[in-house]
């Protein structure tokens, strides 16, 4: 089934519509759901491939014992993998937890209001992986010789690492935006599709991002 577009887009303008609707007609956007889940777990891995793509100099860290860069064991497929993982741990905790609070007990409707969260994530996931690449990018194109130099001054120290400081504060900003936004989303997600109050929808995700937080302590990720 094709995606569709429509909804996709009303999850992010219109949420709560868009979820009502998806709710009750589980068996047409159950795959959608599950396409959307994919993508966004492909692409969270394109984070890490500014470090695949542009190796630093070990020169960087040549006076600290046991550093290790990004690069070090960095897999796209595996933190891809943990993505779809940790969207599939959140599922069942989400599910069998409402259930168990009183929420929605047809799995097909929880999953596929509960996956179209993840709409969010597709642009957030393009803009931060942009913004790593330039960051990571700047950072390769300093000398590392240069920093440590004794003879650089902390203005000139600033204006070389200045380009990626500011991409970084931009990663933060943007992180941080569309991490509320994704709360925002979910908790509207979880009332429309359990019938919980706010405070409760709230509750039940945060207790689920734990649970799948461990996920990624599990793997390394």
């Amino acid at each position: 089934m094709p995606f569709d577009l429509n909804v996709i887009l009303r999850v992010i303008m219109s949420p709560n519509s868009a979820f009502v609707q998806i709710r009750d007609n589980e068996e047409k956007y159950l795959p959608q759901s599950i396409g959307i889940l994919i993508v966004s777990s492909i692409l969270s891995a394109f984070v890490i491939l500014p470090f695949v793509m542009i190796p630093i100099s070990d020169a960087y860290f040549e006076e600290v014992d046991d550093a290790s860069l990004p690069t070090e064991g960095a897999d796209m497929a595996l933190t891809a993998g943990v993505g779809f993982l940790k969207g599939m741990v959140s599922f069942v905790a989400l599910y069998f937890i409402g259930k168990k609070l009183g929420g929605n007990t047809n799995w097909k409707k929880v999953f596929s209001v509960f996956f179209h969260t993840y709409v969010p994530v597709i642009p957030m996931m393009i803009i931060i992986s942009v913004l790593v690449f330039l960051m990571w990018g700047s950072l390769a194109e300093i000398n590392p010789s240069y920093l440590m130099s004794i003879d650089a001054d902390e203005e000139q120290v600033l204006s070389a690492i200045g380009p990626m400081l500011v991409y970084a504060l931009l990663i933060a900003v943007f992180a941080i935006a569309f991490m509320v936004w994704i709360v925002v989303i979910s908790v509207k997600a979880i009332k429309i599709v359990n019938g919980f109050e706010t405070g409760k929808a709230f509750g039940l995700l945060i207790l689920v991002m734990i649970i799948a937080s461990a996920v990624s302590v599990v793997f390394n990720v």
